[in-house]
């Protein structure tokens, strides 16, 4: 009896070690990035980044970077010059966004969920800001973790100097006008190690 019952608080310990030193990797191909942009006051679209990278640490340390070079708006002409334009992709190709984490988000059991909202750092275009994320994470089979937004992120153009961008591209497009703010969702899986 006693030895089974060691046997057990091995195993037991063992796993939450295993979970608590874990490393989670991004899982490109099961998340999304998107925003939404509005031209000529009434006219919203949705767009996409389809290229994204990221860590979360056993101490909990975020990291997203995001390829401003797979933006997807389903128009490739918009999407070259969104590239060249806006996002100047030649010296600024990615976006990072950085936060940490709480232990009690990184222990979550499968299907066991809580809702939260964390600071971040956005850094685009040489720029860096601090956001607020209210996001629901979501413990997953074999220790992995989903990120969802709960509330869209508000990203104002003018904080990540990308106004003049956006005039360029307004008159490129023979446009009223474009939208300065943008709302930001995602979906965001995580696979431990």
């Amino acid at each position: 009896m006693k030895s089974l019952f060691t046997v057990i608080i091995s195993v037991v310990l063992f796993l939450f070690c295993c979970s608590a030193n874990a490393n989670w990797t991004l899982v490109n191909d099961l998340s999304s990035l998107s925003f939404v942009s509005t031209k000529n006051q009434h006219v919203s679209e949705i767009q996409q980044f389809k290229t994204l990278k990221g860590e979360l640490s056993p101490t909990g340390k975020l990291l997203i970077e995001i390829d401003l070079t797979s933006i997807d708006s389903g128009i490739e002409i918009r999407d070259t010059r969104m590239r060249e334009k806006l996002f100047v992709v030649d010296k600024f190709p990615t976006a990072n966004v950085s936060a940490q984490l709480t232990s009690n988000l990184l222990s979550l059991e499968e299907g066991d969920s809580i809702l939260v909202t964390l600071p971040a750092k956005l850094d685009l275009m040489g720029m860096s800001k601090k956001i607020m994320v209210s996001v629901q994470v979501t413990g997953t089979a074999n220790n992995g973790i989903i990120a969802t937004s709960t509330q869209p992120i508000l990203i104002s153009a003018a904080d990540y100097g990308l106004t003049s961008g956006i005039e360029i591209l307004q008159k490129l497009a023979g446009l009223n006008g474009i939208g300065l703010t943008v709302p930001v969702s995602f979906n965001l899986l995580f696979i431990a190690d």
